[in-house]
This record gives C-alpha cells, sequence and structure tokens, in this order.
C-alpha cells in the first residue's frame, strides 16, 4: 500500500508538470519591434524581431506603410536563432507626409506581425517657444523648445551638476527639442563643443531612477546649441548636464558689484587725500 501511494503521488507530480509546460514555455511565435517610437526625415528606422520557430532559408518580409501608401519593402535574411533586423532610410521621395506609420513583417500565413512609429519631415524650432527661466537673483535667460507628446511645466538651474533640469507632463511618447543660448548654458571643453550628458527619469528626488539618454545635436549655431530628445510616456524629468550655466552671481549682482567698489575706491581716495590736505 505504501509504494502505491508513492507511484500515485509521482504520477500525480509528472502530470502536474506536463500541464505547466506549455504555459511556461508558450511564446509569441514571431515578434517586431523599432529601435525609437519616433523619427524624423534622415533617421535611421531600425526594424528588429525574434521568430520562435524559423524554417531554414526562409527570409521574412517587412513592409513600412503610412495610410495606405506603401513607402518601402525588403525581404530581411533569418538567423539560425530566429532573430531579424533592417535599417531603412527615412528619406526620400516616399517619406513626404507626417503620422504614423506602420511596420508589417510578413513570414508565414500563420506567422505576420506589425508595430508602428511616428515620423515628422521637418524638425525645426523656429517658430518655437521660449521658456524663461529664472536666475536666482537674476532675472531671467530663455531657452526655446517644441515638444511633441506632453508639455514643458518648469525649467530650473542646478547650479551644483552645471544642468537644467526639465520638468514635463507626457500623455505619450513623444519628442523634445530645446535651444540652448551659449551665453547661459553650454558644454564647452579645451576651447571647442563638448558634448552634454541627457538624464531622465520619473522621480527626481531618486537619482538611481534616472538613465543616460542618447540625443541629436540637430542645430548649432554660434550662439546657440539645439538638442532633439526622445522621451517616453512615463518620463517625467530631463536633466541636460553641461560644463557651465549662468551663475547665480548674475548680472544684476555684478552691477551692484562694480557700484560697491566704486564707491568705496572713491571713498578711499577722498580720506587719502584729506590726510596729506
Amino acid at each position: 500500500m505504501y509504494y502505491y501511494r508513492i507511484i500515485s503521488i509521482i504520477i500525480f507530480t509528472v502530470g502536474i508538470t506536463l500541464s505547466l509546460t506549455p504555459s511556461i514555455y508558450a511564446a509569441d511565435p514571431i515578434s517586431i519591434s523599432t529601435s525609437q517610437n519616433l523619427y524624423n526625415s534622415g533617421d535611421t528606422v531600425v526594424v528588429f524581431g525574434e521568430i520562435t520557430q524559423p524554417l531554414p532559408g526562409l527570409p521574412i518580409t517587412l513592409q513600412i506603410y503610412h495610410e495606405d501608401n506603401l513607402i518601402t519593402v525588403a525581404q530581411v535574411e533569418v538567423a539560425l536563432d530566429g532573430s531579424f533586423a533592417k535599417d531603412f532610410s527615412a528619406s526620400g521621395p516616399f517619406w513626404t507626409n507626417d503620422g504614423i506609420y506602420i511596420v508589417r513583417g510578413f513570414y508565414t500565413a500563420d506567422k505576420i506581425v506589425e508595430t508602428n512609429f511616428e515620423f515628422y519631415k521637418n524638425v525645426s524650432i523656429v517658430d518655437a517657444s521660449l521658456f524663461p527661466v529664472n536666475i536666482p537673483n537674476s532675472g531671467t535667460f530663455d531657452v526655446g523648445y517644441s515638444i511633441r507628446g506632453g508639455e514643458i511645466i518648469d525649467i530650473t538651474i542646478n547650479k551644483d551638476h552645471n544642468s537644467l533640469i526639465l520638468e514635463l507632463a507626457t500623455n505619450s511618447n513623444g519628442e523634445l527639442v530645446v535651444k540652448l543660448p551659449r551665453t547661459s548654458f553650454d558644454s564647452i571643453k579645451n576651447g571647442g563643443d563638448d558634448i552634454f550628458i541627457i538624464l531622465i527619469g520619473n522621480d527626481k528626488n531618486d537619482q538611481e531612477n534616472f538613465v543616460q539618454a542618447p540625443y541629436d545635436e540637430i542645430e548649432t549655431g554660434s550662439d546657440f546649441r539645439s538638442l532633439r530628445i526622445n522621451f517616453e510616456k512615463d518620463d517625467r524629468w530631463v536633466e541636460i548636464i553641461g560644463t557651465y550655466v549662468i551663475p547665480e552671481f548674475g548680472s544684476i549682482a555684478i552691477i551692484i558689484l562694480v557700484a560697491a567698489v566704486s564707491s568705496a575706491i572713491i571713498i578711499s581716495k577722498s580720506k587719502i587725500s584729506f590726510r596729506y590736505y
């Protein structure tokens, strides 16, 4: 009787294990993604994914559509492990309309998948809004900006980090373009332009929550630098770190200092003249 109980327990355990196995190892037959959620004219759209049970020698067909218009198509080799990737240049006569673009992947009749991204032909902040940034004890300076997918709530100076901190309210994945005035904020090394460090997070008080994010410098002039930064729906804080931010000891304080020093010099001269009169 004891041995029958042991065998029953083993059979029951094996049965439970086998019943759970499909849910443990179940996976989508095909997946597809893009490297970003938003692209502009001239960007490289990277499409990649994986097929769980690839067929030897069978490529996947990738198509990009805008509405009902086929923008581009390619047949892409699938690796032995089922992975695939393809770069598409977002330029040319077919990349003309802003909006949602759809990426479709066709492998077999039962393995069809799609994803999407946003595309905007022009990236320019010529008509951008201006956000005034307070300089402690010394007025403000303006940062030009344009934003898709949210809005800027505030921009503050962090003198300890030589940085600007932008507070965002986001409603989707999006894009932020900022035009930084060199006289107030810049990143310089050995007399030339240096890179900025971009940190993005959703909790200002949790520095470990911030991650470094890539950016594109889309315009550069003698008195400004323009950066494009992509963000996700849950992102709330963007910190742009440079090497110089206008000090708290601003222009008004300098004027006061000059006036004070000048007065001191005049008084000093008066005392010296009186002493030797």
